[in-house]
C-alpha cells in the first residue's frame, strides 16, 4: 500500500465516524416522572346525595353543594351515588383516569407515589351538582340538564414546593327535551354513563393542564391558513380551538384543528387569516369547551367581488 493512499484512508476514517455520528437519532429526552397523589373532596362525600329518591324521581327542585338543580328522572341521583362510591375510596376512578390521560400525552410517565424524583399531583373534588335551562319560544320549549365538579389541583416538587396549580370545570349534558305542538322529543345519556364521561373529559382537561405545564403547547411548522402543533390525540382533538399569538396588530388568532395525529395536530386560522408569518416554536393555548373563546360567534371572511 502506497503512502499517500494510507494517508488518504487516515483521512476519510475520521470524516466517515463523523457522517456516522450525526446520521445516528439525538437520545430521546428524559420524561418527567409524575406520581398521582391525593384526590379529596371539600365536604362530606355524603353530601353529594339527593335528599332521597322519590324527590329526585318527581324532578323537585332541590338545592345541593351550593348549587341549584332541578333533576331528570332520577338522573342526578344515579351518577351522584357512583360519585359518592368514589369520592369514600380517596377516587380511584378518577386518579385511573387522570393516570391512563397523563401516560397516554407520551411526555409523562406515570410513577409509584414515592418515586425518587417525581413530582406528585393532588387534587381536591368541590362544586359537585346539576343544572337546567329552558328556552321558550311562540312555537317551541327546550330544556336540558347538565351535570359538573370542579378540580382543583397542583403540582407538588420533590423537595415540598408547589411547582404548579390550576382549577378545572367541567360540565357534560345528559338530557335535552324538546316539545312543540304536536310533538315532544327526550333524549338521555344512560345513567351508568353520565359520571364515567365527566370523569373522562375532567382527567383529559388535567392532562392537558399538566403536559402543556412541563412542556408548553407549541407551533412547530406554517403554511398559509393552516399550522402544526406539537401534540396530537387524545389531548387535541378534531374540532378543539386552540389559540395562537398574532402580535400587537393582529392579537389573538382563533384557530380550530383540523386533524390530529400521534403527537401533532394541524390547526386552520378562522376568517382567512394567514399563520405564515408565525414563527415556529410560538406559544399556543388550547381553550377548553368551556372556555368562552371556544364558544365565540365564528364568521367567516368572504371575499368581495
Amino acid at each position: 500500500m502506497s503512502n499517500q493512499l494510507f494517508q488518504a484512508r487516515l483521512i476519510t476514517l475520521p470524516a466517515l465516524l463523523i457522517a456516522m455520528a450525526m446520521a445516528l437519532p439525538a437520545p430521546a429526552a428524559a420524561q418527567q416522572q409524575v406520581a398521582i397523589g391525593d384526590f379529596t373532596s371539600t365536604q362530606s362525600c355524603e353530601t353529594y346525595v339527593l335528599t332521597s329518591g322519590a324527590v329526585a324521581a318527581q324532578g323537585s327542585h332541590t338545592r345541593v353543594y351550593g348549587v341549584g338543580s332541578h333533576t331528570s328522572m332520577g338522573y342526578a341521583a344515579v351518577w351522584r351515588q357512583q360519585l359518592v362510591r368514589d369520592c369514600v375510596d380517596n377516587f380511584p376512578d378518577l386518579r385511573a383516569s387522570i393516570s391512563s390521560a397523563l401516560a397516554a400525552s407520551g411526555r409523562v410517565q406515570v410513577v409509584p407515589r414515592g418515586t425518587r424524583g417525581a413530582i406528585v399531583l393532588n387534587g381536591q373534588v368541590s362544586d359537585v351538582g346539576t343544572s337546567s335551562s329552558a328556552v321558550s319560544t311562540r312555537d317551541m320549549d327546550q330544556s336540558s340538564d347538565e351535570a359538573g365538579l370542579t378540580v382543583s389541583f397542583s403540582l407538588q416538587e420533590p423537595g415540598g414546593g408547589t411547582r404548579f396549580g390550576d382549577i378545572i370545570e367541567k360540565r357534560f349534558g345528559f338530557g335535552n327535551t324538546v316539545e312543540t305542538e304536536g310533538f315532544s322529543s327526550t333524549s338521555n345519556q344512560s345513567t351508568e354513563s353520565v359520571y364515567a364521561n365527566l370523569q373522562r373529559e375532567l382527567a383529559l382537561a388535567v392532562s392537558r393542564s399538566v403536559n402543556f405545564e412541563i412542556d408548553p403547547l407549541r407551533v412547530i411548522a406554517t403554511s398559509g391558513r393552516r399550522a402544526r402543533v406539537n401534540y396530537g390525540a387524545p389531548l387535541v382533538t378534531l374540532g378543539s380551538t386552540i389559540i395562537v399569538d398574532g402580535g400587537v396588530e393582529r392579537g389573538q388568532i382563533r384557530c380550530n384543528v383540523v386533524s390530529a395525529g400521534n403527537g401533532f395536530a394541524d390547526i386552520e386560522a378562522e376568517g382567512g387569516q394567514s399563520l405564515a408569518d408565525i414563527l415556529p416554536g410560538s406559544l399556543a393555548t388550547f381553550a377548553e369547551p368551556e372556555d368562552p373563546a371556544s364558544n365565540m360567534r365564528r364568521i367567516d371572511r368572504v371575499p368581495l367581488p
